[in-house]
């Protein structure tokens, strides 16, 4: 009987043998799986759920955790932690002002797909 593919022989045939049309197919599966894994990942967020930012612009919200206080069709609203705020608001972003004395900001319309749980 034949023994399953390893993870290390598919990169190392990657590596070494892929040619370009194969290596289209590959980067179409994964961006396939991904998308996947993240409408997975989504459904799995409800409020109250301790979540993690991921695959966000603006980047300076990737990190950033907190949890969901709200929940409308695909966005959520996150209500960071302290420590997450007091990240954001050293960041200085040109498009997130967190004002002096807040030690719980909330992000809002957050894409389900950009949670991920903690």
């Amino acid at each position: 009987m034949n023994e399953p593919t390893t993870l290390p022989q598919v990169t190392a045939w990657i590596g070494a043998e892929a040619s370009d049309d194969d290596l289209s197919r590959i980067l179409a599966v994964v961006k396939e799986r991904r998308r996947m894994l993240a409408a997975e990942a989504a459904a799995k967020v409800t409020r109250g759920a301790s979540v993690e930012i991921v695959n966000i612009k603006p980047a300076v919200l990737k990190g950033m955790r907190g949890t969901v206080s709200a929940i409308e069709g695909r966005y959520a609203d996150v209500k960071l932690t302290p420590q997450s705020t007091a990240e954001l608001r050293v960041a200085r972003s040109t498009k997130i002002n967190v004002p002096r004395g807040i030690d719980e900001y909330e992000v809002t319309g957050i894409p389900l797909t950009c949670l991920r749980l903690v």
